[in-house]
């Protein structure tokens, strides 16, 4: 009872902080958009797939080994070794962030004009590469963090990082307006590696508090941290090369389309830096939790308890389905609204109706992936991404010329829809959890429908027009009604069920 209070406090801290950051985080990139336009931020969008890549290069799956490896040993009694498996995961990280610190660094200009195919990327790809280091050890950190369930920590750190961000952002955007594409991605890197140094200093100064008192390790325990982050990192370096190839293409095969590479960099700008961020705004929630789900397999499988997985796996899909069903229908009927209200764009608006069908199983594949990693699943599941990436490569290079970013929008459903049907088969395979169709998907899907249509009904629809205070009233208004709903159908089928127990 104890570990599961622990649990969902921990959860609903992380997810009060997430939300939080993720609103800042959405209307400021909407103020972005508007200060620099859809070129710059599609620029910037492409910039960051390369830093992408950099960055898993100088991380090299240690987030993830660090947590596996500290909730393993205290799940089995072995506190006195975590100093060494720290030591030796700042050992191994610090090591490939010096060499992806250097890559990029030198490595600039040809990156930008022969892979880019946009020189005006060079200088950005340069500020960005000292943030390696830092982020590395972020990454290490962090990674203890989650695995001792010290989340307070992190969301210290991500609360910090963001004010700070948006700040130094904002200040150096305000001051060069106005720009071309090339300096708005120069002020927006810059804000990016300030940021991660100061998150380290924050983070380490945290960690030395926490550690405090605590018997140091005698040598780094670096042969078990490799052993499990070397295959993570080499197969997140072959599905982040797919994935930096996928996104560098799609500005290529839309000029094959008829598009100038200005017109292209717009259209993705629009869908990839826009509408996507929109439609995953709601999964910070999952977020929160699906991240602490790491841990708790990881503990529970060191412990041999597979019914405890069993009930919390079927737990947790039940109510991610739900969660994810209403919030893809809220998505859908809104999307014209949240469109212009937050980035005052028609075509962001359409893109957010056509992605937000294939919401719930976006959701729903975050958080097998996290499920599959905790019970030490995550090179399967890496290998499921890497052949994503492969068909999507295949998927853009095919579907683009013909049909423009719409292509891209069709590449992005079939994939996750692809993704979510390996992983969830693997997971089932493993561990024999069940859900409640009904409960999870028809109900709420039913009563966010009439949730949302009545909203309409009784709000005055005022499209483009409308103010973001209307929107965010039309959206409570919204859940209340759908909560309400989704209760009293609940409540129908157990009575129904009680009833059905008794005549039998």
């Amino acid at each position: 009872m104890e570990a599961r209070k622990r649990f969902f406090y921990n959860g609903i801290m992380l997810t009060l902080v997430g939300l939080a950051i993720r609103t800042v985080s959405l209307f400021f990139n909407a103020f972005v958009t508007r200060a620099v336009g859809s070129e710059a931020v599609g620029l910037y969008t492409l910039i960051m797939t390369v830093y992408g890549f950099a960055v898993t290069l100088a991380t090299s799956g240690i987030s993830l080994t660090v947590t596996r490896l500290v909730a393993a040993a205290q799940g089995e009694g072995r506190d006195d070794e975590v100093g060494s498996i720290l030591s030796g995961a700042v050992a191994y990280t610090l090591a490939f962030s010096l060499l992806a610190t250097a890559v990029l660094y030198m490595g600039a200009e040809p990156i930008a004009a022969k892979m880019l195919g946009d020189g005006r990327a060079a200088v950005s790809l340069r500020i960005l590469a000292p943030s390696l280091i830092p982020l590395s050890m972020i990454s290490v950190f962090s990674g203890y963090f989650i695995g001792v369930r010290r989340v307070a920590c992190n969301a210290t750190v991500q609360i910090l990082g963001q004010a700070f961000k948006i700040s130094a952002t904002v200040w150096l955007v305000l001051r060069a307006i106005p720009m071309d594409a090339r300096d708005a991605a120069v002020s927006l890197s810059l804000g990016t590696t300030l940021t991660e140094v100061l998150c380290f200093v924050v983070v380490f100064i945290e960690f030395v508090i926490e550690r405090k008192g605590i018997r140091k390790p005698s040598s780094p325990a670096v042969r078990p941290v490799a052993k499990m982050a070397i295959p993570l990192a080499v197969s997140a370096y072959i599905r982040q090369a797919l994935l930096t190839l996928e996104h560098v293409l799609i500005p290529h095969r839309l000029q094959r389309y008829g598009k100038t590479l200005s017109e292209s960099l717009s259209a993705y700008g629009i869908l990839h830096g826009m509408a996507l961020p929109t439609v995953l705004y709601p999964m910070v929630i999952l977020s929160s939790f699906s991240g602490l789900l790491v841990p708790e397999f990881a503990e529970r499988e060191a412990k041999g308890e597979a019914e405890s997985m069993r009930r919390l796996a079927s737990r947790t899909f039940e109510a991610t389905m739900t969660y994810a069903t209403a919030a893809a229908v809220m998505l859908l009927i809104f999307s014209e609204e949240l469109g212009y209200v937050i980035y005052s764009s028609g075509d962001a608006g359409r893109f957010i109706a056509v992605l937000a069908p294939i919401v719930p199983i976006m959701y729903l594949d975050h958080v097998t992936d996290s499920m599959l990693k905790g019970i030490g699943e995550q090179v399967y599941s890496m290998w499921v991404n890497i052949t994503d990436s492969l068909l999507s490569v295949a998927l853009i290079w095919i579907l683009l010329p013909k049909m423009g970013i719409m292509g891209y929008a069709v590449c992005i459903i079939a994939m996750e829809a692809y993704n979510f049907i390996l992983s969830g088969a693997r997971l089932f395979s493993k561990i024999r959890f069940r859900i409640s169709i009904r409960r999870s998907f028809v109900y709420p899907a039913f009563s966010s429908f009439v949730a949302a249509l009545l909203t309409k009904r009784i709000f005055i629809s005022a499209g483009a027009s409308t103010e973001w205070l209307w929107l965010v009233l039309e959206m409570i208004f919204t859940v209340c009604i759908l909560t309400a709903v989704y209760k009293a159908l609940c409540i129908w089928q157990e009575r129904k069920r009680l009833s059905q127990s008794c005549d039998n």
